[in-house]
């Protein structure tokens, strides 16, 4: 019994300790331990997803999808509780970021409305970099928010991530395009052209087409040219006649040419040498280049060895 009663109130007293820590703590403590928390429970579920088998698997993938809205109540306390502070905002986008589909979700976005209307421009294109996908609400009060601070150097920024984060959604095509026109030399037109070319607007074409032909940016006019080569080399292979496919190929060809003549950029220049390549030797009606390897006896083949009978080739990959 001694021993008991010595046990017991260290305990009571640890716990009682740790809600005062808890009360005693800033937002951004606790918007900070709350992101531990949930990345550590991300872990675990993850490792116990890895051992699993089954319709197991099937189970803590649902556990791994909700949890995301076990933590969204916690983190909208401490948005409510630090209003126009750092650590509320990142809650809020927090939120918007891992649960997207509850209701604390739908709340944040109408706030993050205002925080976006009111917050520093330098701190909310900060706090944009980190979140990868955001309600079209959002897309519209960032891109209304450059707008209205257009002569701001980050204001650029603002809508570069309305490109990366909706592309195709109306905020994000009206985004594109005042990249372009306002700020050509920011480092997301490369990625505003792209979209632009996987776009299905009928009129992108037109607009890549006058941006390689007028612009006097060298890196536009090579970005137009590689978004137009890709485009027309995913006809290729879809075109109704074999003169058609080359046709179009050859067209696509003289953008991927250009690409490589414009890019000063070393990686860009190799990626559309490479699609180059494929599309001259590895499309349809194209004779199939030799391949060599081991069969599933270890002895060495050629696709050549085969040549005048009919081959399937099976790919396949084991994880």
């Amino acid at each position: 019994m001694p021993v008991t009663r010595a046990e017991d109130p260290p305990k009571d007293k640890d716990a009682k300790k740790e809600v005062e820590g808890k009360k005693d703590q800033t937002p951004k403590e606790r918007y900070a331990a709350l992101v531990k928390e949930h990345r550590a429970k991300q872990q675990s579920i993850v490792e116990a997803y890895q051992k699993a088998k089954g319709e197991e698997q099937q189970k803590i993938l649902k556990e791994y999808r909700a949890l995301g809205g076990e933590f969204a109540d916690k983190f909208a306390k401490v948005a409510e509780d630090d209003l126009k502070g750092s650590a509320g905002t990142e809650a809020l986008f927090w939120i918007l970021q891992n649960a997207a589909d509850t209701p604390a979700a739908e709340k944040a976005g109408e706030k993050v409305k205002a925080v976006v209307a009111e917050a520093p421009i330098k701190d909310l294109a900060t706090t944009l970099k980190g979140l990868r996908m955001a309600p079209p609400a959002v897309l519209d009060a960032v891109l209304a928010r450059a707008e209205k601070d257009e002569k701001d150097p980050q204001a650029g920024d603002l809508v570069a991530w309305v490109v990366t984060s909706g592309p195709f959604s109306p905020a994000g095509k009206k985004a594109v395009e005042r990249l372009l026109d306002k700020y050509p030399d920011h480092p997301g037109v490369d990625r505003a052209v792209a979209m632009l070319g996987r776009s299905r607007d009928p009129e992108a074409e037109g607009r890549l087409k006058a941006l390689l032909e007028k612009s006097p940016q060298p890196r536009v006019k090579a970005a137009a040219a590689l978004a137009l080569a890709r485009g027309l080399a995913d006809k290729v292979d879809g075109a109704d006649t074999p003169a058609a496919a080359d046709k179009v190929a050859a067209e696509a060809e003289t953008y991927f040419t250009k690409a490589i003549e414009l890019n000063k950029d070393a990686a860009l220049k190799k990626e559309a040498e490479t699609e180059l390549k494929a599309l001259q030797t590895l499309r349809v009606g194209k004779e199939a280049p030799d391949i060599k390897g081991p069969d599933l006896d270890g002895k060495d083949f050629k696709l050549s060895d085969y040549r005048g009978k009919v081959v399937l080739l099976d790919f396949w990959g084991d994880w």
